[in-house]
């Protein structure tokens, strides 16, 4: 989805919501990312199909973060995660590999 920021008239592409109550979004404008009150852009066009790869990759870092902010759920990742023969078990493996399969639940359930 493309914006315009009502102060500067700079067209960006929106990249996601910056917070969960939606009042700020993120945008890419100028070689940067900003995240911008929602009250201060006009949404100029909405691309009407989604890439499920995008959409994987946003939840998958999501996931991630928020199972790096609870060690709990750390441990739980590490218990759930599945390797392959002589593969070396490893923190970063399994939270990477835990947070990749909410991710996939996620895009399912949305494409439903």
């Amino acid at each position: 989805m493309k914006a315009r920021v009502k102060a500067t008239s700079e067209i960006g592409e929106v990249l996601c919501w910056a917070d969960c109550s939606h009042e700020k979004i993120s945008m890419y404008l100028e070689n940067s990312v900003c995240d911008i009150p929602y009250s201060d852009i006009e949404v100029i066009s909405i691309d009407n199909t989604t890439d499920w790869q995008q959409v994987r990759i946003q939840a998958a870092i999501a996931a991630m973060q928020g199972i790096l902010s609870d060690e709990e759920e750390v441990g739980y990742a590490c218990s759930e995660a599945t390797y392959k023969e002589n593969e070396k078990h490893t923190i970063p493996v399994a939270v990477a590999r835990f947070a990749a399969a909410c991710a996939d639940a996620l895009v399912e359930e949305l494409k439903q």
